[in-house]
């Protein structure tokens, strides 16, 4: 069944655990499709008990998708949520997605021991999609070569079983060239911050969206409600919150089922239940045309990353 005119074009929907309809997305994987969800759960910043108490609650009341990273120091903490649920026989592994990410800037050996690393964290054979986090260190040390050499672990490591699915995080479209240039996998996502006030923006502040889905790679915002931009007006705005009213919706719903409508994949942070219900309580409802245009015209707030004019996430700047 597609649910396209809903979701935006490439999304589809699957059936979830509990036999509750959950809408996914097709990735290009290792061996063929893998879906996954539309809406998942963000643990970025969270220590690891935070982290495992935010999936404990998610978990139970339906999410089916966990974003984490070795940079993020919380892994175990996903992984002991993880463990608990299987252990009580309320979910089994095919029924969640797990992705993870390994810094960027790595040697072969290095991305090799960082992707067992993470598996080791979470205590799982393998995750249903693994990044690289960014085109380079996070002090910008890297450059195309490395890109490469990294990759190619990357694909070693899916191909033994690690990762149903690669990706990458923060790339622009020079990024991505260098991959797909060695890449004998496909790159099955790009993980970049997109948000409400970014619909019009060019690629150094998205990170080459238009690009992404040129090349067949699922574009998938981090920080939907722009948590780094220091504003609350994707969730108590005027914009959002005069829309929302109109479909008894919060003002988050909204910024969240803007970006949903389009096909792209959110993954929100909350630990809070009631906040986590409404963050997945996205696929019932649809925003009019003006309304996704007012939302997609609007300029504030910007990306966040740089003080540049016009403003830019600084990821394109790297070498």
């Amino acid at each position: 069944e597609r649910a396209s005119a809903v979701l935006g074009a490439g999304a589809a929907l699957g059936r979830g655990r509990s036999g509750s309809r959950v809408p996914t997305v097709p990735l290009n994987g290792v061996e063929g499709t893998v879906e996954m969800p539309m809406a998942g759960l963000g643990v970025w910043q969270y220590n690891s008990s935070q982290a495992e108490a935010a999936l404990m609650t998610a978990l139970s009341v339906g999410y089916n998708m966990v974003d984490t990273a070795l940079g993020y120091g919380n892994q175990e903490g996903v992984g002991r949520a993880l463990k608990r649920w299987f252990a009580a026989g309320k979910l089994r592994r095919e029924d969640v997605f797990v992705t993870s990410k390994i810094p960027g800037g790595l040697t072969a050996a290095d991305a090799t021991a960082a992707l067992e690393r993470c598996l080791e964290q979470l205590g799982l054979d393998f995750v249903d999609l693994m990044l690289v986090h960014f085109p380079a260190s996070w002090e910008g040390v890297g450059g195309a070569a490395l890109r490469k050499e990294q990759w190619l672990a990357m694909e070693d490591f899916a191909k033994k079983g690690g990762a149903r699915a690669l990706g990458v995080s923060h790339y622009c479209p020079r990024h991505l060239d260098d991959v797909l240039s060695v890449a004998t996998v496909p790159v099955a996502l790009n993980q970049a911050q997109y948000h409400v006030g970014m619909g019009a923006a060019d690629d150094d502040a998205t990170d080459g969206i238009a690009y992404d889905r040129l090349m067949g790679v699922v574009y998938q915002s981090f920080s939907p409600l722009c948590g780094p931009c220091g504003t609350d007006e994707l969730i108590s705005g005027e914009l959002v919150t005069s829309i929302g009213a109109k479909h008894g919706k919060s003002g988050a719903q909204v910024s969240l089922r803007w970006q949903i409508q389009q096909g792209i994949p959110v993954i929100p942070k909350s630990d809070k239940e009631a906040h986590l219900k409404a963050n997945l309580d996205l696929f019932d409802w649809t925003l009019s045309p003006v309304e996704m245009h007012m939302l997609t015209v609007a300029t504030s707030p910007p990306v966040s990353g740089t003080n540049s004019t016009p403003p830019t996430s600084g990821d394109c700047d790297v070498a």
